[in-house]
């Protein structure tokens, strides 16, 4: 009896982090489509590639940025992107260098399997690694912020609300805010839609912003995404007149 016992204690041990895995395993195929603007909740592991092509009175202004997205613990997710930046002033010489470095931490604070919903929150610091003299960057800034997502029936939705926090006085603090929406048509493609609204806090120019973001998921590869979309200011106020985003993301 004794024997019995121990064996199935071993057994018991053995194969509890099994279980444990699979069950993170399950918990983790949780997922959502791309948005190109809105956060996502999810907690990843992935690659990420970023190209921005905006147009405003001022001229045009490029941006591409590689990303690595890394679970430190199985709720708990730091990013790293690494920007460079190409500015194309309307009154000026091109100039081109690196962009400010942005880190950001995400943690996961709810997650329903049964019921497909997830919510997460955490804060994105901006470091001042660009030329703020050449238009590249140069801002120091914390942005805290909480994202949702849950799927309704056949459509997937998306939220998001934070705070820009600048350490300078004199550059915009803002409220910013999002939802997204998407259905997929098939395996390989899944159009979306996202409303954006900003409301600066400290700036020059207090008028809220919105904008209304379509775009369209690709799976050209397993495990890979490609979104496009475009930024479509609805207001007089605005930063840009449009702003193109391409994003590619690889799973690993």
């Amino acid at each position: 009896m004794k024997r019995i016992y121990v064996g199935l204690t071993v057994l018991w041990l053995l194969t509890e982090p099994a279980m444990a895995v699979a069950q993170d395993v399950e918990e983790a195929n949780l997922e959502f489509f791309y948005p190109i603007v809105t956060r996502r909740p999810v907690i990843e592991r992935e690659l990420e590639f970023k190209l921005e092509q905006s147009k405003s009175r001022e001229g045009h202004l490029t941006e591409l940025s590689a990303a690595i997205e890394w679970p430190v613990l199985p709720r708990w997710q730091i990013e790293l992107e690494v920007p460079f930046v190409i500015n194309f002033p309307s009154d000026a010489a091109t100039t081109g260098g690196p962009g400010d470095l942005e880190i950001e931490n995400k943690f996961l604070l709810y997650r329903s399997v049964e019921n497909r919903l997830l919510v997460a929150a955490g804060f994105t610091t901006t470091l001042p690694s660009g030329s703020e003299h050449k238009g590249l960057g140069g801002e120091l800034a914390v942005e805290p912020f909480v994202t949702a997502a849950i799927a309704l029936g056949p459509f997937d939705l998306l939220a998001e609300a934070s705070y820009k926090w600048t350490f300078d006085p004199e550059k915009a603090q803002e409220f910013d805010g999002g939802l997204a929406a998407a259905r997929a048509l098939s395996r390989w493609f899944t159009p979306f839609i996202e409303l954006r609204a900003t409301k600066p806090t400290v700036a020059e120019d207090h008028r809220p912003r919105f904008a209304v973001v379509p775009g369209l998921n690709m799976k050209p590869f397993p495990r890979s995404t490609l979104a496009v979309g475009v930024q479509l200011p609805v207001t007089s106020a605005r930063e840009f007149n449009y702003q193109v985003r391409v994003l590619f993301i690889r799973e690993f």
